[in-house]
Protein backbone atom coordinates (compact mmCIF):
# COMPACT_ATOMS: atom_id res chain seq x y z
CA UNK A 1 0.00 0.00 0.00
CA UNK A 2 2.80 2.40 0.91
CA UNK A 3 4.71 1.64 -2.29
CA UNK A 4 1.60 2.42 -4.30
CA UNK A 5 1.67 5.94 -2.80
CA UNK A 6 5.25 6.58 -3.88
CA UNK A 7 6.11 9.86 -5.56
CA UNK A 8 8.57 10.49 -8.36
CA UNK A 9 11.43 12.97 -8.24
CA UNK A 10 10.82 16.08 -10.38
CA UNK A 11 12.52 16.39 -13.76
CA UNK A 12 13.06 19.33 -16.08
CA UNK A 13 10.56 20.07 -18.84
CA UNK A 14 12.04 21.64 -21.98
CA UNK A 15 10.52 24.74 -23.48
CA UNK A 16 8.99 26.27 -20.35
CA UNK A 17 8.42 30.03 -20.49
CA UNK A 18 7.96 32.06 -17.30
CA UNK A 19 6.02 35.31 -17.15
CA UNK A 20 8.44 36.80 -14.63
CA UNK A 21 11.33 36.40 -17.10
CA UNK A 22 13.63 34.84 -14.48
CA UNK A 23 15.81 31.86 -15.26
CA UNK A 24 16.99 29.33 -12.66
CA UNK A 25 20.13 31.24 -11.74
CA UNK A 26 18.26 34.52 -11.27
CA UNK A 27 15.66 32.86 -9.03
CA UNK A 28 18.41 31.19 -7.00
CA UNK A 29 20.49 34.34 -6.59
CA UNK A 30 17.44 36.26 -5.36
CA UNK A 31 16.86 33.55 -2.76
CA UNK A 32 20.51 33.53 -1.71
CA UNK A 33 20.35 37.30 -1.22
CA UNK A 34 17.11 37.02 0.77
CA UNK A 35 18.87 34.63 3.14
CA UNK A 36 21.69 37.13 3.62
CA UNK A 37 24.15 36.09 0.93
CA UNK A 38 26.91 33.51 0.60
CA UNK A 39 27.93 32.25 4.04
CA UNK A 40 31.45 31.58 2.73
CA UNK A 41 31.94 35.33 3.08
CA UNK A 42 30.92 35.32 6.77
CA UNK A 43 34.11 35.80 8.83
CA UNK A 44 32.92 34.16 12.05
CA UNK A 45 31.05 31.16 13.40
CA UNK A 46 27.42 30.14 13.90
CA UNK A 47 26.25 28.02 16.83
CA UNK A 48 22.87 26.44 17.47
CA UNK A 49 21.02 23.89 19.56
CA UNK A 50 18.15 21.73 18.29
CA UNK A 51 15.68 19.11 19.49
CA UNK A 52 13.41 16.79 17.56
CA UNK A 53 11.32 13.67 17.20
CA UNK A 54 11.75 10.71 14.83
CA UNK A 55 8.75 8.76 13.59
CA UNK A 56 8.88 5.06 14.48
CA UNK A 57 8.48 3.70 10.94
CA UNK A 58 11.49 5.55 9.53
CA UNK A 59 13.60 4.27 12.45
CA UNK A 60 12.68 0.70 11.52
CA UNK A 61 13.26 1.23 7.79
CA UNK A 62 16.54 3.18 8.09
CA UNK A 63 18.13 2.45 11.49
CA UNK A 64 21.71 3.33 10.47
CA UNK A 65 20.70 6.56 8.74
CA UNK A 66 18.36 7.83 11.47
CA UNK A 67 20.69 6.68 14.28
CA UNK A 68 17.90 7.70 16.63
CA UNK A 69 19.58 6.25 19.70
CA UNK A 70 21.92 9.24 19.50
CA UNK A 71 20.32 11.87 17.23
CA UNK A 72 17.55 13.46 19.31
CA UNK A 73 19.06 16.76 20.49
CA UNK A 74 22.21 18.40 19.17
CA UNK A 75 24.64 21.27 19.52
CA UNK A 76 26.12 22.50 16.22
CA UNK A 77 29.16 24.61 15.48
CA UNK A 78 29.70 25.94 11.95
CA UNK A 79 32.51 28.03 10.53
CA UNK A 80 31.39 28.51 6.91
CA UNK A 81 34.55 30.26 5.74
CA UNK A 82 36.34 26.93 6.31
CA UNK A 83 33.25 24.77 5.63
CA UNK A 84 33.92 23.22 9.04
CA UNK A 85 30.69 21.78 10.44
CA UNK A 86 30.66 20.01 13.80
CA UNK A 87 27.67 18.41 15.51
CA UNK A 88 27.37 16.86 18.96
CA UNK A 89 24.23 14.75 19.14
CA UNK A 90 22.63 13.34 22.28
CA UNK A 91 20.08 10.55 22.63
CA UNK A 92 19.03 7.70 24.91
CA UNK A 93 22.14 5.70 24.02
CA UNK A 94 24.59 8.55 24.59
CA UNK A 95 26.56 11.05 22.51
CA UNK A 96 27.65 11.17 18.88
CA UNK A 97 30.24 13.78 17.90
CA UNK A 98 30.72 14.50 14.17
CA UNK A 99 33.48 16.61 12.61
CA UNK A 100 32.77 17.27 8.93
CA UNK A 101 34.88 19.09 6.33
CA UNK A 102 34.53 18.88 2.52
CA UNK A 103 37.26 16.22 2.50
CA UNK A 104 36.84 14.29 5.74
CA UNK A 105 34.48 12.88 8.36
CA UNK A 106 35.31 11.92 11.95
CA UNK A 107 32.73 10.34 14.25
CA UNK A 108 32.91 9.52 17.97
CA UNK A 109 30.28 7.50 19.84
CA UNK A 110 30.41 8.08 23.59
CA UNK A 111 33.96 9.33 23.20
CA UNK A 112 35.21 6.40 21.10
CA UNK A 113 36.28 6.93 17.48
CA UNK A 114 34.03 5.13 14.99
CA UNK A 115 35.67 3.20 12.15
CA UNK A 116 32.73 1.27 10.66
CA UNK A 117 32.60 2.38 6.98
CA UNK A 118 28.80 2.10 6.78
CA UNK A 119 28.26 4.32 9.80
CA UNK A 120 30.75 6.85 8.45
CA UNK A 121 29.05 6.92 5.03
CA UNK A 122 25.59 7.34 6.54
CA UNK A 123 26.81 10.07 8.88
CA UNK A 124 28.55 11.99 6.10
CA UNK A 125 25.33 11.98 4.06
CA UNK A 126 23.03 13.09 6.88
CA UNK A 127 25.48 15.72 8.13
CA UNK A 128 25.76 17.30 4.69
CA UNK A 129 21.97 17.30 4.32
CA UNK A 130 21.55 19.02 7.69
CA UNK A 131 24.04 21.67 6.66
CA UNK A 132 21.64 22.45 3.82
CA UNK A 133 18.58 22.32 6.08
CA UNK A 134 20.01 24.55 8.80
CA UNK A 135 22.04 27.06 6.79
CA UNK A 136 20.06 27.54 3.61
CA UNK A 137 21.13 27.93 0.00
CA UNK A 138 24.88 28.52 0.49
CA UNK A 139 25.70 24.80 0.26
CA UNK A 140 23.85 24.71 -3.07
CA UNK A 141 25.95 27.60 -4.32
CA UNK A 142 29.13 25.80 -3.32
CA UNK A 143 28.23 22.52 -5.02
CA UNK A 144 25.78 23.21 -7.84
CA UNK A 145 27.10 22.30 -11.28
CA UNK A 146 23.85 22.90 -13.12
CA UNK A 147 20.54 24.64 -12.45
CA UNK A 148 17.29 24.56 -14.37
CA UNK A 149 13.95 26.09 -13.54
CA UNK A 150 10.98 23.78 -13.11
CA UNK A 151 7.33 24.61 -13.47
CA UNK A 152 5.96 26.47 -10.46
CA UNK A 153 4.13 24.36 -7.87
CA UNK A 154 1.08 25.53 -5.96
CA UNK A 155 0.60 24.79 -2.27
CA UNK A 156 -1.43 26.63 0.34
CA UNK A 157 -2.50 29.24 -2.19
CA UNK A 158 1.09 30.12 -3.16
CA UNK A 159 2.74 29.43 -6.52
CA UNK A 160 6.29 28.55 -5.49
CA UNK A 161 9.14 29.02 -7.92
CA UNK A 162 11.21 25.87 -8.22
CA UNK A 163 14.86 25.40 -9.15
CA UNK A 164 16.40 21.98 -9.80
CA UNK A 165 20.10 21.98 -8.88
CA UNK A 166 22.55 19.18 -9.62
CA UNK A 167 25.14 18.98 -6.85
CA UNK A 168 28.62 17.54 -7.44
CA UNK A 169 29.69 16.17 -5.07
CA UNK A 170 26.38 15.16 -3.60
CA UNK A 171 25.60 14.48 0.04
CA UNK A 172 28.22 12.42 1.82
CA UNK A 173 30.08 10.12 -0.57
CA UNK A 174 27.63 10.55 -3.45
CA UNK A 175 29.22 11.70 -6.68
CA UNK A 176 26.00 13.54 -7.48
CA UNK A 177 22.65 14.44 -5.93
CA UNK A 178 19.78 16.62 -7.01
CA UNK A 179 17.90 19.22 -5.00
CA UNK A 180 14.67 21.00 -5.87
CA UNK A 181 14.42 24.37 -4.13
CA UNK A 182 10.90 25.67 -3.50
CA UNK A 183 11.18 29.46 -3.26
CA UNK A 184 8.46 31.85 -2.11
CA UNK A 185 7.70 34.37 -4.89
CA UNK A 186 7.13 37.23 -2.42
CA UNK A 187 9.92 36.77 0.13
CA UNK A 188 12.39 34.75 -1.98
CA UNK A 189 12.98 32.56 1.09
CA UNK A 190 13.20 28.79 0.86
CA UNK A 191 9.94 27.06 1.65
CA UNK A 192 11.09 23.50 0.99
CA UNK A 193 14.00 21.46 -0.32
CA UNK A 194 13.39 18.12 -2.07
CA UNK A 195 16.50 16.01 -2.49
CA UNK A 196 17.92 12.68 -3.55
CA UNK A 197 20.11 10.68 -1.17
CA UNK A 198 22.65 8.75 -3.22
CA UNK A 199 25.40 8.67 -0.59
CA UNK A 200 24.36 5.50 1.23
CA UNK A 201 23.45 2.07 -0.09
CA UNK A 202 20.02 1.83 1.57
CA UNK A 203 18.89 5.29 0.42
CA UNK A 204 19.98 5.18 -3.21
CA UNK A 205 16.88 5.80 -5.30
CA UNK A 206 15.08 7.39 -2.36
CA UNK A 207 14.16 11.04 -2.05
CA UNK A 208 12.94 13.20 0.82
CA UNK A 209 11.70 16.73 1.32
CA UNK A 210 12.06 19.10 4.25
CA UNK A 211 9.66 22.02 4.68
CA UNK A 212 10.70 25.12 6.60
CA UNK A 213 7.90 26.23 8.91
CA UNK A 214 9.58 29.22 10.61
CA UNK A 215 12.71 31.38 10.35
CA UNK A 216 15.15 33.23 12.59
CA UNK A 217 17.15 36.34 11.71
CA UNK A 218 20.79 36.24 12.84
CA UNK A 219 22.43 39.54 12.00
CA UNK A 220 22.10 39.92 8.22
CA UNK A 221 21.19 36.23 7.75
CA UNK A 222 17.85 34.44 7.72
CA UNK A 223 17.89 30.76 8.72
CA UNK A 224 15.09 28.20 8.99
CA UNK A 225 14.16 27.32 12.56
CA UNK A 226 11.37 24.70 12.40
CA UNK A 227 11.42 21.69 10.10
CA UNK A 228 9.22 18.86 8.84
CA UNK A 229 10.93 16.05 6.89
CA UNK A 230 9.03 13.49 4.82
CA UNK A 231 10.11 10.55 2.70
CA UNK A 232 8.57 11.04 -0.76
CA UNK A 233 9.85 7.93 -2.52
CA UNK A 234 9.92 4.97 -2.78
CA UNK A 235 7.45 5.33 0.12
CA UNK A 236 5.54 8.38 1.29
CA UNK A 237 5.83 8.67 5.07
CA UNK A 238 6.50 11.26 7.73
CA UNK A 239 10.06 10.97 9.01
CA UNK A 240 11.33 13.68 11.35
CA UNK A 241 10.25 16.93 12.96
CA UNK A 242 12.73 19.21 14.72
CA UNK A 243 13.27 22.80 15.79
CA UNK A 244 16.05 25.18 16.80
CA UNK A 245 16.05 25.90 20.53
CA UNK A 246 18.92 28.43 20.80
CA UNK A 247 21.45 30.32 18.66
CA UNK A 248 24.48 32.55 18.98
CA UNK A 249 27.33 33.64 16.73
CA UNK A 250 30.95 34.77 16.52
CA UNK A 251 32.37 33.10 19.63
CA UNK A 252 35.78 32.86 18.06
CA UNK A 253 36.35 29.16 18.66
CA UNK A 254 39.14 27.42 16.79
CA UNK A 255 39.45 24.03 15.17
CA UNK A 256 41.13 22.67 18.28
CA UNK A 257 37.95 23.46 20.27
CA UNK A 258 35.70 21.21 18.15
CA UNK A 259 37.89 18.34 16.98
CA UNK A 260 36.31 15.80 19.30
CA UNK A 261 35.27 13.80 21.08
CA UNK A 262 33.72 16.84 22.79
CA UNK A 263 33.57 20.62 22.56
CA UNK A 264 36.17 22.68 24.40
CA UNK A 265 37.26 26.27 24.81
CA UNK A 266 34.99 28.87 23.25
CA UNK A 267 32.85 26.12 21.67
CA UNK A 268 31.96 24.41 24.94
CA UNK A 269 29.07 26.45 26.33
CA UNK A 270 25.59 25.55 25.06
CA UNK A 271 24.21 27.70 22.24
CA UNK A 272 22.58 30.88 23.47
CA UNK A 273 24.93 31.28 26.43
Amino acid sequence: MLAGCAGTFPTAQPGLVFEDGLDAHAVFERSLAAHGGDLAEAPGDFNLAMAGEWQSLIQRIQPVVTDAGYRITAEERFRPGEQLYVVRHQGPEGSKHVVRTPDSIEVFYNGERETDPAKLRATAMTTDAFQLFHFGPSLVKWRAQRMVRLADAREGGVDYRRVLATLRPGFGEADEDQVVLWIHPGTDLLFRVHLTLNGFETTQGAHVDTTFLAYDRVGPYVFPSRFDERVRGPLRISAHQWWITARDEDRGWGREDVQGPDFGGAAAAPAGN
